[in-house]
């Protein structure tokens, strides 16, 4: 009897015994080592070239400021209206530029703005076969249109007035672009006030101090 009450509470133990081995291996089972998932997360990233990503962000083109001037010499009215004196600065490259010293200097009133700038120049328009090819001569003549401001402000100037406003814009024009003579006009209609109708060339006003 005590034979078999000992054969009982092996047989129990060993079935425990048993049972706890196979919950052992089966939680091993399920959960793969930590060390064996690394290699392979680290294979599949490496997999992946760089340029696949869709969050790559486009390549910027960095801002380039591209500053043309030009020397030019501006011819301002003296304290008397009488003559004019020169001054030799640098402006942006464009007939605004020019104006825009001009006013700066007190020879404009504000608001003059530059609607239009033609060249003409004497150049040579040469003929071969098809093919038609321009060198490009000495500028003769410039078509220069205004806005209404510098129209109004020679009408109310008197004679003197009107002449050094007039011969400044004149005479720094046909300096800078090397010209013979210049048409100006307003909004596109022929410059008119109570004392003179421009609607010829104009001619440099050699009006400087001796």
């Amino acid at each position: 009897m005590k034979w078999n009450r000992t054969l009982l509470t092996l047989a129990l133990l060993a079935a425990l015994l048993a049972g706890c081995a196979a919950e052992d291996a089966g939680t091993s089972a399920d959960t793969p080592p930590a060390a064996d998932n690394a290699p392979a997360d680290s294979a599949a990233a490496d997999d992946t070239p760089a340029g696949d990503t869709a969050e790559s962000a486009p390549e910027s083109q960095p801002d380039i400021a591209v500053v043309d001037e030009m020397e030019v010499t501006l011819y301002l009215p003296d304290d008397q209206a009488e003559f004019f004196t020169e001054v030799t600065e640098t402006v942006s490259a464009e007939p605004q530029g020019i104006v825009d010293a001009l006013i700066a200097h007190g020879a404009l009133p504000e608001g003059v703005t530059v609607n239009d700038f033609q060249m003409e120049d004497n150049g040579v328009e040469t003929t071969d076969g098809e093919t038609v090819s321009y060198t490009v001569g000495d500028t003769l003549h410039i078509d220069l249109d205004l806005s209404a401001a510098f129209g109004e402000a020679l009408s109310s100037a008197g004679t003197s007035g009107e002449t050094m406003i007039l011969g400044s814009v004149v005479n720094t024009m046909l300096t800078a672009y090397n010209a013979d003579t210049i048409t100006i006009t307003c909004d596109g209609a022929v410059l008119e006030t109570g004392h003179n109708v421009y609607d010829e060339p104009l001619t440099f006003y050699d009006l400087t101090a001796a």
